[in-house]
């Protein structure tokens, strides 16, 4: 596998489906897997098949053998389920913890959805923290917390597109936001369940993490992947006012 890249922000690359690598540091970050969706879904009467785990995995195995970081870091929301961990949880967890963990050392980020996450982490030894900063970079999930002047990569907002065609047709997919002017990189969901958040039509966006500035993600610019090449969108304030 030879995943697409973007350089953007001095320090950050973008990798195809989904990552982010802190380049001075050689840090891979990853975002939102919510791990046994499926399961909590089941709950509520909704039945899908159980494939996520499998093809997170997988892509995290190939991004890691293809770029060799020295570290990754879930910035978050590695599982699903608020109130307890379910049965697929663990074993979800479990079976992507022991087989990433056997290839790079690997941090986990508390997101809001990670309650009880630590039960099954300290079987592997894997600490799980608020925040931390690589190099001069911040990392955390961003449902909690304060803007800082230091670089910051967050998850938690599942950023998505709804791009269109001259006939109307279209197609919403995750993205990456980033902004130079906020020296803030959001990464897109890796889970394959969890819907993305369109953030041109939905402007209550802009409120979406007590880290954002106040002017929201109007400032942020969008970045697909399409196949191995990053398209970058302008940014989410002029988007909004072409609709």
């Amino acid at each position: 596998m030879r995943p697409g890249r973007k350089r953007v922000m001095d320090n950050l690359e973008l990798i195809e489906g989904g990552a982010a690598l802190v380049l001075d540091q050689n840090v891979l970050v990853v975002a939102d897997m919510h791990l046994g969706c499926e399961a909590a879904l089941e709950y509520q009467g909704i039945s899908l098949p159980r494939v996520q785990t499998k093809k997170i995995l997988s892509y995290m195995e190939d991004v890691v053998c293809a770029i060799g970081p020295d570290k990754v870091m879930v910035a978050g929301d590695l599982k699903h389920n608020f109130s307890r961990n379910l049965i697929q949880e663990w074993n979800d967890v479990s079976r992507f913890v022991g087989a990433l963990s056997g290839l790079v050392q690997l941090e986990v980020l508390k997101g809001n959805h990670d309650n009880y996450l630590a039960s099954i982490l300290s079987g592997f030894g894997v600490p799980l923290k608020k925040a931390v900063m690589v190099g001069r970079t911040r990392i955390l999930h961003g449902h909690i917390g304060r803007g800082s002047k230091s670089p910051t990569i967050i998850g938690h907002i599942h950023p998505s597109i709804r791009l269109k065609d001259g006939v109307g047709a279209s197609v919403k997919d995750h993205c990456f936001l980033y902004s130079d002017e906020e020296g803030m990189l959001v990464l897109p969901a890796l889970s394959l369940v969890a819907s993305g958040l369109d953030v041109v039509h939905h402007a209550d966006s802009d409120t979406s993490s007590p880290l954002l500035p106040s002017s929201g993600l109007a400032g942020f610019k969008p970045v697909v992947f399409s196949g191995r090449a990053p398209l970058v969108s302008p940014s989410v304030g002029e988007l909004r006012q072409m609709v």
